[in-house]
């Protein structure tokens, strides 16, 4: 079976049954650091690096999905979640493409593109193949005795259907609110916001590499998710990913944004031949939060 095939097999189904993992967090942790979508960049991981020696106080990292499928860094983007989140990373849809591969029976062996799953597929390690194959669909993690429920959100438990990328906030939360966990974080759909309601809380920690602000619908018109939103200026197109804190026994979960080398970015894939997404499209992507 060719890598496309793997890929298109996997998009016309569900990953079920789910696999959900616990994690532990000592109360002697001060915060949650949830970062999302990653999709192979290097440049932004680098700016959380740094971002991430600000904190004295300890903290943990968690990654909630899309490791790779979209730049030409998915091994460098996987050991950075290996060496920061260890045990604390679910799988994401993209993710899951790769774990496909793994369960190919001969393995696939086609050639292709670096920016995509199968390019990053071909490049890794037998111990780094293991941790995909290992990675769970859910975290439920317990802190300070609260819950949080970490899911990528290219599915739900509600529904069989896969996640539109495009919903708003208001009909993501009503697809994950769960008031059986203090705060279920979703990524998936490439926009930040935290929702508070009777059913529970949502937040979605946007993505750490290319937002999605911006699309057309089926009509052909351009819709801007950010026009609506108090909590985001239209003008402002950076990444972001979720803090979260406890006091007074309440979850404190806040969007961060923040900014890295965009335009060095695009110029490493400008080096690079042959890549599926072409240079003008990431470039829309990357720089203006636009979907192609």
């Amino acid at each position: 079976m060719s890598a496309a095939d793997l890929g298109q097999r996997y998009d016309r189904r569900m990953p079920h049954p789910h696999v959900t993992a616990r994690v532990e967090v000592s109360a002697a942790t001060e915060r949650l650091v949830i970062v999302s979508d990653l999709h192979a960049y290097r440049e932004p991981l680098e700016a959380i690096e740094q971002w991430l020696t600000q904190f004295l106080e300890p903290h943990l990292v968690f990654v909630n999905g899309d490791i790779f499928e979209g730049g030409i860094d998915g091994r460098f983007a996987l050991e950075w979640t290996m060496r920061h989140a260890a045990g604390r990373t679910t799988r994401g849809n993209h993710d899951s493409a790769v774990f496909e591969y793994l369960m190919a029976d001969p393995p696939p062996s086609d050639r292709a593109p670096e920016d995509t799953e199968f390019g990053a597929y071909r490049v890794m390690t037998p111990e780094q193949l293991a941790f995909v194959k290992s990675l769970p669909d859910i975290l439920d993690v317990h802190w300070r005795g609260r819950t949080l429920r970490l899911m990528h959100g290219h599915f739900n438990l509600r529904t069989p259907e896969r996640t539109n990328w495009r919903l708003r906030p208001a009909e993501l939360s009503e697809l994950f609110a769960d008031p059986a966990v203090d705060l279920t974080v979703i990524g998936h759909t490439h926009y930040p916001f935290i929702s508070r309601g009777d059913a529970g809380a949502v937040a979605n920690t946007g993505t750490v590499a290319v937002p999605l602000f911006r699309y057309r619908d089926p009509s052909g018109r351009e819709i801007d998710r950010r026009v609506d939103d108090p909590d985001l200026a239209v003008s402002d197109s950076r990444p972001s990913f979720l803090t979260v804190t406890e006091a007074n026994g309440r979850l404190q979960p806040r969007i961060e944004r923040f900014d890295y080398d965009r335009e060095g970015l695009l110029r490493r894939h400008a080096a690079h031949d042959s890549l599926r997404m072409s240079l003008d499209i990431r470039r829309t992507w990357v720089m203006e939060g636009r979907a192609p």
